[in-house]
């Protein structure tokens, strides 16, 4: 970027109008004939702000919207206008423009002078010329950045921009209204803007940002070739004037700016000499990188100072098991002093823990659970002695039961929920670490005592009452009901190591306890509220 960050954008090509038409034209006022570019948008309204500020209007909803009509008209698209320069500024136009309630009016130098403003028509005008004034040249507000303390074998220099706008949103909004003078002025500063996009700062010339919104302040950070940041440095800003600032490369990184680490590695799939099928490794930054049929790889210009994260993405086949986990993630750390690095990272490879299921078990599952149920968990024996709910990335319905994905050994089970008190336990499997398949089968007993939920109040039946009930896995969906006239909520067969219940009713206070033994040895939960 030169020293006034202006680049000149190629306009796109407009469609042509009939010299009949409607033409637009401007003065732009200035010290010294116009020498650069000039743009013309016509700002159109939408029927759905219309609509909005005019019910705003008749309600008078204080503060609700502009109170012009005009100001709602956007700009959709920036048209190329010719200036005639004279020797006090220029002569922009006659130009043909559409008919619109408003036109919006840019025009900017290479110094940075910039004429920006609007023109609204006082009577609707479909031929002829629109005269739309004088445009008083103005000053641009912004920054010039010198690089102090560089030395050439540190590599090339870098610079991050933020706003720091106004915590008024009056004067936010004021400076925000530059914003399309930078799109179309300085390309590279509206994007080093919005999208933190760094731009390069020579050691030989300073870097012009300018223009900028008129904020209060503005935040700059110093980024090295190795990626490290020293900042921020904060730069006061004056509407008009363009400040200066240097940014010294021994304070803002006073332990040095880093170096760089090359990272030769390999990637395969866990027990194989290959990489997974279609796998994509990204870099840091999200950029694929370029993998060998080994599974060799070369990152380049990785930092010394902090860790670097690589993500393997595996696709999933249309039809069959996956091989391993759709993401994984690998983190390189450098050592200090290193240069370059090998590492060879594994892809984990899924085990399967199969649920053997035929025919005769999948018609008790349809017939006994109601949707979303029946439900099936993934359970690891734990260091303490319990069954607890282990993560599980796949299970997958099969023509012979329901295949579940795992990663670690272990000893393991399935549990299957008919309901969220009704569970059903399989076999155990003891899954190693050579990745070998493992079946276990379920019994889902035909009969068992069933329990109901009573909700009384003073003796009395409380007709409506709403019942949740809840086990011990909390992934379940719990269920939910209602008391009938005698109380009564029926749970049907309660077979959980846990039942939390919650009743509400109107009038009452709120009810909440474990009711698991009571179904169990009563057959009923009694609920007093």
């Amino acid at each position: 970027m030169d020293g006034s960050a202006f680049a000149r954008v190629e306009p796109p090509p407009s469609a042509p109008m009939p010299p009949e038409g409607l033409r637009l034209r401007v003065v732009l006022e200035g010290g010294r004939p116009f020498e650069g570019e000039a743009r013309v948008g016509a700002a159109f309204i939408s029927e759905a702000d219309r609509q909005l500020w005019e019910v705003s209007r008749r309600e008078g909803s204080e503060g609700a919207g502009p109170e012009r009509l005009e100001d709602l008209a956007n700009v959709e698209e920036w048209l190329p206008a010719e200036v005639t320069p004279t020797t006090t500024g220029g002569m922009l136009g006659p130009v043909p423009v559409p008919v619109a309630p408003r036109y919006q009016v840019m025009a900017w130098a290479p110094d940075g002078t910039f004429w920006w403003g609007d023109v609204v028509p006082e009577k609707p005008l479909t031929t002829g010329v629109l005269d739309g004034g004088v445009l008083q040249a103005r000053h641009p507000t912004g920054v010039r950045v010198r690089l102090s303390g560089a030395r050439s074998e540190q590599g090339p220099f870098f610079v991050r921009v933020e706003r720091a706008a106004s915590l008024d949103p009056r004067d936010a909004e004021r400076a925000s209204a530059m914003l399309p003078v930078v799109r179309q002025a300085a390309p590279q500063v509206a994007s080093a803007l919005s999208e933190g996009a760094p731009l390069p700062l020579s050691m030989d010339s300073p870097l012009a940002l300018l223009p900028l919104p008129a904020d209060p302040q503005v935040r700059l950070w110093l980024r090295s070739a190795s990626g490290q940041e020293g900042g921020p440095v904060e730069v006061p800003l004056r509407e008009g004037r363009v400040e200066s600032v240097v940014l010294d490369v021994e304070r803002l990184f006073p332990e040095g700016v880093g170096g760089t680490v090359t990272l030769r590695g390999r990637l395969v799939l866990e027990g194989a000499a290959t990489p997974p099928e279609g796998v994509t490794l990204l870099g840091p930054g999200g950029q694929a990188l370029a993998l060998a049929s080994d599974g060799r790889f070369t990152s380049p210009g990785l930092p010394s100072w902090t860790a670097s994260r690589f993500v393997a993405e595996v696709p999933s086949p249309e039809s069959g098991r996956p091989v391993a986990a759709a993401r994984q993630t690998f983190d390189f750390v450098p050592e200090p002093g290193v240069a370059e690095a090998h590492v060879t990272w594994r892809v984990a490879a899924y085990r399967w823990l199969v649920l053997r299921m035929d025919g005769f078990l999948r018609g008790q599952l349809d017939a006994r659970a109601r949707r979303p149920y029946p439900v099936f968990v993934l359970q690891r024996w734990s260091d303490g002695d319990v069954w607890r709910t282990h993560g599980a990335d796949a299970f997958l319905h099969e023509e012979g039961g329901v295949a579940v994905s795992l990663l670690e050994p272990g000893r393991y089970r399935v549990l299957v929920a008919l309901s969220a008190h009704e569970h059903h336990v399989s076999t155990v499997a003891e899954v190693g670490v050579d990745g070998a398949e493992h079946a276990v089968s379920v019994q889902v007993e035909a009969a068992g005592p069933t329990c109901e939920v009573l909700v009384t109040a003073a003796g009395v039946p409380v007709y409506g009452a709403r019942v949740m009930a809840g086990s011990e896995v909390s992934s379940l969906p719990p269920v939910r009901g209602l008391t009938d006239a005698e109380g009564r909520w029926r749970l049907g067969r309660v077979r959980s190591e846990a039942l939390h219940l919650e009743v509400e009713a109107a009038g009452h206070s709120p009810w909440a306890g474990e009711a698991a033994e009571a179904c169990q040895r009563l057959g009923v939960v009694h609920v007093r509220l």
